[in-house]
């Protein structure tokens, strides 16, 4: 029997100014305090899971909770590029306002504002969502049946939904991920649809998956 690895996919807290309400994408931009504290409240709440791993985009605004999930468990840092914000191409660092304007239609506007839009040379949802399988395929595993923290960011927690509810990628945006929200995901390596959605911002943790007998 196949076991599935439960994985506890993280967005990283609030960003610092003056990045609200701008396209970051990719880029390495901090935490602010209010981020800072949503962390250290997601792994107060944490305290008492048992993670195998904690696994990371890399990028500071997500590694500065992994690395308060790996700290009391004495767990090494692991990383994995395949976990980064969509690509956002020329328009990282753009307002979302001043994105919008570019466009007379007030739906695209609209759709402009909340960071629908995919830059002309920027990442495509479909691709996103792949690359983010593979690294999940990868840290199942890795850790079959175990528990693994994913920290990340909001169209990564998307693009792992939409895969196991059947999502289409174009369709993204109607997950809400709020920062330092939780999705909890029974994940199996190479399965169609990756697996299956337990919980979306869940207020009380499930236990890990059922182990099948020795």
């Amino acid at each position: 029997m196949i076991r599935p690895t439960r994985m506890l996919l993280l967005r990283h807290g609030a960003v610092a100014s003056p990045w609200p309400g701008r396209l970051y994408g990719q880029l390495d931009v901090p935490l602010s305090e209010e981020g800072r504290g949503e962390a250290r409240r997601v792994a107060r709440a944490l305290a008492d899971v048992h993670l195998d791993a904690v696994i990371s985009s890399g990028l500071e605004r997500a590694e500065f909770t992994a690395a308060l999930l790996r700290a009391p468990r004495g767990l090494a840092r692991r990383d994995d590029p395949r976990l980064r914000e969509l690509d956002r191409g020329s328009w990282a660092g753009l307002g979302r306002e001043e994105l919008a304007r570019r466009w007379s239609d007030p739906d695209q506007q609209e759709l402009c504002r909340r960071g629908a839009f995919q830059a002309p040379d920027g990442e495509r949802p479909a691709a996103l969502v792949e690359r983010v399988s593979r690294a999940l395929d990868g840290a199942a595993r890795d850790y079959p049946g175990g528990c693994v923290a994913v920290v990340a960011h909001a169209w990564v927690l998307r693009a792992a939904v939409a895969r196991v509810i059947g999502l289409a990628p174009e369709r993204l945006l109607v997950l809400h991920v709020p920062t330092s929200g939780l999705v909890l995901l029974d994940w199996i390596a190479g399965m169609r649809g990756g697996g299956r959605l337990v919980a979306l911002a869940p207020d009380r943790l499930p236990a890990p998956p059922s182990q099948p007998p020795a």
